[in-house]
């Protein structure tokens, strides 16, 4: 399954995206992703790419650039989200591929994301694209 990949830059454009990242965050609401997209992209310059399948988007994945002490300038992978009628056909590694052709293009080092530890499926894709296991991310909740 060949995706056709476009870049989403618009808050606009982030916003039909919703329907996928509800997949993955049911809890959220439309109006919760409307204000933090406004607050990610005022901070963090955040961006979208979503691979399209007949028209219809199937894959998204947010991203910004950034640059940390350890590793360099990266680009950060942020909620890679497939639809689940189309997951396992090859769709999270073009994204990721794209994103990865993207970093090198904008001078970095690095591509970083985060992986819940119970999401076993996404791991075996990161592994396959030479991902690695870096280090802990730690939370601690404030509220």
């Amino acid at each position: 399954m060949q995706l056709e990949i476009k870049d989403l830059s618009t808050k606009n454009s982030m916003i039909e995206a919703f329907s996928l990242i509800h997949q993955m965050y049911k809890k959220m609401n439309y109006e919760a992703f409307e204000i933090n997209l406004d607050e990610m992209i005022l901070r963090n310059d955040y961006k979208m790419v979503a691979g399209f399948y007949n028209e219809k988007m199937i894959a998204v994945s947010g991203y910004w650039i950034a640059k940390m002490l350890y590793c360099g300038r990266y680009l950060q992978a942020s909620n890679l989200v497939v639809d689940e009628n189309f997951r396992g056909r090859g769709a999270g590694k073009q994204i990721l591929n794209y994103l990865e052709n993207k970093a090198r293009d904008l001078g970095c080092d690095k591509v970083v994301l985060d992986s819940y530890t119970e999401n076993k499926k996404s791991h075996s894709l990161y592994f396959g694209e030479d991902f690695y296991i870096r280090g802990f991310h730690f939370m601690k909740d404030l509220t």
